[in-house]
Formats: structure tokens, sequence, C-alpha cells
């Protein structure tokens, strides 16, 4: 639908006058809003190949080093982009939003004077014990949908796949997340009446239609992504 223009002409304080930088983007009729450049696993974008690029006409790059943006921030940056016709909001970047879950949540109050469904892209390596809560917190903050990472219906080749970072606990205590946990948040958010769609890049040697009933049996649509070797 078309949005008035006029909603992206909020008050501004002084010190908001221009937007942040490289914290939104648009690809067709979606705007994209990146939190972070951190990741605790190969990041999304480069689990899609070496030869990967998001079109530069969207305006994507990556924040700047050291930056990241307050919730006010991804609400300006937001109402930049927000010419035309556009019909969805979705959280994702170079880096994992989940990583930084408070300011999305404060974030989403903001955007909802936009008019248009909040969503979010992860990879979804959250510790089993707390998936039930994300996917809780997700819900309530007004989410109404997630894409998630599944990548393969293989743990050990998830493993290979999407190198996952080790957790750290304390000093003498980590533990590694990997496909078992991206399964349990899928089931979580299934859970909670997210729509969840699982993502499969069509990688070398990686199974997409057992990742697809994979994905269908744990109550999610599914989706696969091309592969670009360079």
């Amino acid at each position: 639908a078309q949005v008035p223009l006029a909603l992206a002409s909020p008050i501004r304080s002084p010190s908001l006058q221009m937007s942040p930088p490289c914290v939104a983007y648009r690809l067709g009729r979606t705007i994209y809003l990146a939190l972070t450049n951190s990741c605790n696993a190969v990041s999304l974008i480069e689990s899609r190949g070496p030869g990967f690029v998001i079109p530069p006409a969207s305006g994507f790059a990556r924040l700047p080093d050291g930056y990241t943006p307050s919730a006010e921030e991804i609400h300006l940056a937001a109402l930049e982009v927000a010419t035309g016709e556009y019909d969805s909001i979705t959280f994702a970047g170079a880096g994992e939003p989940l990583l930084r879950l408070s300011v999305l949540e404060a974030s989403t109050p903001l955007l909802e004077e936009l008019g248009v469904p909040l969503r979010l892209n992860t990879n979804g390596l959250v510790e089993r014990s707390g998936a039930p809560i994300v996917a809780q917190r997700l819900s309530d903050a007004g989410l109404s949908s997630v894409s998630v990472a599944l990548a393969t219906a293989d743990p050990e080749q998830y493993a290979t796949l999407m190198r996952p970072d080790k957790l750290r606990h304390s000093p003498v205590f980590s533990l590694t997340l990997g496909h078992a946990e991206v399964v349990g948040f899928v089931e979580a958010c299934v859970a909670v009446g997210l729509k969840v769609e699982c993502t499969a890049v069509a990688a070398p040697d990686v199974d997409l239609q057992a990742a697809e009933t994979l994905a269908t049996a744990l109550g999610a649509g599914f989706r696969s992504r091309s592969w670009h070797s360079g």
C-alpha cells in the first residue's frame, strides 16, 4: 500500500537532524534496519557465498566501525527511507540483530507509526533454555514473523557452514551453540504464534529437500536462497 510521505516527517531534535549512517536500506518494498555488525557465527550475508553482494542501489553498507545505533536513531533512519511504496520492515543488516534484542524491543513502538509488519532475519543461535523467553519477547515487541537460517538438516554440516562462536559464561566455562539450538528457537517461535520461515542456501552439498522437510516438521515455512561462488 502507498504510505503517505507525511509519516516520514516527524519533529526531530537538533541532535537528530541527519540520518544515522548505514542503518536503513531498501530492497524492493521492504525497509531493512541494521542494529550491529557483530555476529556470533558466519553472517547471513557471508553464508550466501563469496560472490554475493547486496545491490548497491539498496543503500546497504556496513555500519561504521564501533557504531551501534540507538532505538531513536533506528527510527529516524527508517523514516528517512520510508518514501514511495513499502510493505514491511525487517531487522537484518551485516550482523546478528538478536545480539541487540533490547534495542530492537525499544525501537518497535517508535516504528509502529509506519503501519507495516515488523520482521526479523536471524541465525536463531539462542540457548535452548532461553529460546522461549526470546521468542515471547519478539512477539510482545510486535513482530509478526521471523526468518531463521536453518542452513541444513545435518548438524555436523551446520557447524561447518555457520561456524558458530563459543558462548562464554565464565572464564572457565563456554558453550558452543549449534543446529540443535536453531531448531529449538524455531520451535519456540512457532509456539508463541510467530510466523516462521526457515531458510537454507543452495551451497555445495546442502540437501535443500531435507532442510525443507525438517522446516515443515517444525511447523515453519521454507525458502531456499541462492549460492554465489564468486
